[in-house]
């Protein structure tokens, strides 16, 4: 298992990580679309989550 096909839900985990900061600093300061804005960040760590699960299937059914 190497780390190269790990690169995109790694990188699709941080841009999500990022999105939930900002969001957090809108809803701090009290921005009106904040929530939609973490909404969006959630949705993409799941998203970068479940493709994580696919690549750990796909490497144990190769195996």
């Amino acid at each position: 298992m190497k780390l190269k096909e790990f690169i995109i839900p790694i990188i699709v985990f941080l841009v999500g990580l990022i999105l939930t900061y900002l969001g957090a600093l809108l809803k701090i300061i009290h921005f009106l679309t904040s929530n939609i804005l973490l909404a969006i960040a959630t949705f993409i760590k799941v998203v970068a989550v479940i493709l994580v699960m696919i690549k750990l299937i796909i490497i144990y059914k190769n195996k």
